[in-house]
């Protein structure tokens, strides 16, 4: 994109700092892409601002790109993953008349790459129509529920110039912060996520009245310096941050970003199941076997399995509208009614459509049965378990019966306050504290799934299970044997990607101080309340 970097500008009533960027619109209406009404043809972003390197700490790279990007040809996505890029944004659509004419060629290419790909608007506030733009948005955004595709952003920043408008749009900051609400709000209501909001505090701040309302959604912040800067009213933490801009004079030169987290966080912004949540297994009533994904997903699912490993193992993912998909850990396909429900399962698809639909349904014998959206017929272990899953019974019996197994993650909690690993000490003994340096076993929890959406975290010091000692009111210590109330947290995956804990006796979140033991008692989530989950 076509990136302009201003030294001291004052425009429109606002001072704009050195090394904050504004993106560029590419409309057809364009005439040229300049950052904002009141700049002059021919700033361009700084060499070294195009060239330099990720910031310290950050390993996972993206980047982002629009039309403007194809100048000089199409993007070499294939090159872009081999350089490291894990992830892009790609510009979708602008108030309600423009779609990048790229964005379905880039989409496809960079997800064949095996990079994950988002979409982005270039908001429109001055139109203030903020529901049919959402709209007009989503309808070209490509939106579906898999681990390929992150939670869509929208652009907010000054006009480019060619629109010949104030800085704030020529909105008051309540018309303004309006327009955000109602965009986010009905983006929300289609798609079932909240979307990311990309922009600069110094646009933000003086446009949105500091606005604090936002903090809810994630953040990705775009600010050119050598260190993160200051963020803007309402967040505490960025997903994401644009340290960079590209240069569409040079081939394969696009604007670089960071993600804040590992690679785990980031599929916590795709549309696939958050990865605090355990993996399932099923176990056949037809047989009492499990149902596995034999040869790594290539061979049809069967149950005929006599123990849960990586093939007998599946995130439960929601797929909206009461539905849910199947996604195989052999392979990382979604299982699908193969033949529009005339075929037998198997996990082959790497999208979310009719076919990888299904409702669970919770008998009320504590079993549970899958019935296929493209049919609305039962899934069944056919032959008492002897062949393979078919979805062909019009009523639930024994061999459409099946336990459902949460199968246990190991994890490490390291405190984003602290810094440190949560450990066990003394093998156990002694209450939870963040102060490891490094994970070994006092620091590694089963995660296990408690049902109902919480979790129990099982200590490897001891095999005991972690409990909010004493209704909440005393440190965490690992001493229980079985799980209760006191022993279950619900997991909440925060927009930077770190995890934070409810605890179920006294809904208060799990806090780490340093030099202090964990206890249950955060109201609101904070650095102090945030781990990162490692595995």
């Amino acid at each position: 994109m076509a990136k302009k970097w201003i030294s001291a500008l004052v425009c429109a009533g606002l001072v704009f700092v050195a090394g904050q960027p504004a993106r560029a619109g590419d409309s057809a209406a364009d005439g040229g892409g300049y950052a904002h009404a009141g700049v002059a043809p021919g700033l361009r972003a700084s060499a070294t601002a195009a060239t330099a390197a990720a910031p310290s700490g950050y390993t996972i790279k993206g980047i982002d790109v629009s039309s403007h990007d194809h100048t000089l040809g199409a993007i070499d996505w294939p090159a872009q993953a081999a350089g490291g890029v894990s992830f892009a944004y790609v510009k979708a659509t602008e108030g309600t008349y423009y779609v990048n004419p790229y964005f379905d060629g880039d989409n496809r290419d960079a997800k064949a790459a095996g990079i994950l790909v988002g979409a982005y608007h270039y908001a429109r506030p001055d139109k203030k129509d903020p529901v049919n733009e959402a709209n007009y948005f989503i309808d070209h955004a490509q939106w579906v529920k898999d681990s390929q595709t992150l939670v869509p952003f929208l652009d907010l920043e000054w006009p480019y110039g060619s629109l010949n408008l104030p800085a704030c749009w020529g909105l008051s900051t309540a018309e303004l912060t309006g327009y955000i609400r109602s965009f986010a709000n009905q983006v929300q209501a289609r798609i079932g996520r909240k979307l990311m909001i990309y922009t600069n505090t110094n646009w933000w701040n003086p446009c949105t009245g500091n606005s604090t309302a936002f903090g809810d959604l994630p953040l990705d912040i775009a600010g050119y310096t050598a260190s993160l800067p200051p963020l803007p009213s309402g967040w505490s933490s960025t997903a994401v941050w644009q340290y960079a801009a590209g240069n569409n004079s040079q081939q394969g030169n696009y604007d670089k970003d960071v993600f804040s987290g590992d690679y785990p966080a980031l599929t916590r912004l795709a549309g696939g199941a958050p990865a605090s949540q355990p993996p399932l297994g099923l176990r056949a009533w037809a047989n009492g076997k499990y149902v596995t994904a034999e040869s790594g997903g290539r061979n049809p699912l069967i149950a005929r399995a006599t123990e849960l490993g990586l093939w007998e193992e599946y995130d439960l993912v929601n797929a909206g509208a009461g539905f849910v998909a199947l996604r195989s850990r052999s392979n990382g396909k979604y299982v699908t009614a193969d033949g529009g429900g005339s075929k037998a399962l198997i996990a082959n698809r790497s999208t979310i459509g009719l076919w990888e639909e299904f409702t669970l349904v919770d008998n009320s014998d504590g079993s549970v049965s899958l019935r296929a959206h493209v049919n609305g017929r039962y899934v069944t272990a056919d032959g008492g378990g002897s062949k393979a899953l078919i979805a062909n019974r019009t009523a639930i019996g024994a061999w459409e019966k099946f336990d459902r197994y949460a199968v246990p993650r190991m994890v490490t909690l390291k405190s984003v306050g602290v810094g440190n690993y949560v450990t066990a000490e003394r093998a156990g003994t002694a209450p939870l504290i963040a102060r490891a340096a490094q994970a070994g076993l006092w620091e590694q929890y089963d995660l296990v799934d408690a049902g109902h959406g919480y979790v129990a975290l099982r200590s490897h010091a001891n095999n005991r299970y972690v409990t909010a000692e004493s209704a909440g009111t005393k440190p965490l210590i690992a001493n229980r044997t079985a799980v209760g109330p006191w022993e279950q947290f619900a997991p909440v995956d925060n927009p930077d990607g770190t995890v934070s804990l409810m605890a179920r006796v006294n809904e208060k979140y799990v806090t780490a101080l340093s030099g202090a033991q964990l206890i249950a008692s955060g109201t609101a989530v904070a650095d102090a309340q945030e781990f990162q989950l490692g595995s």
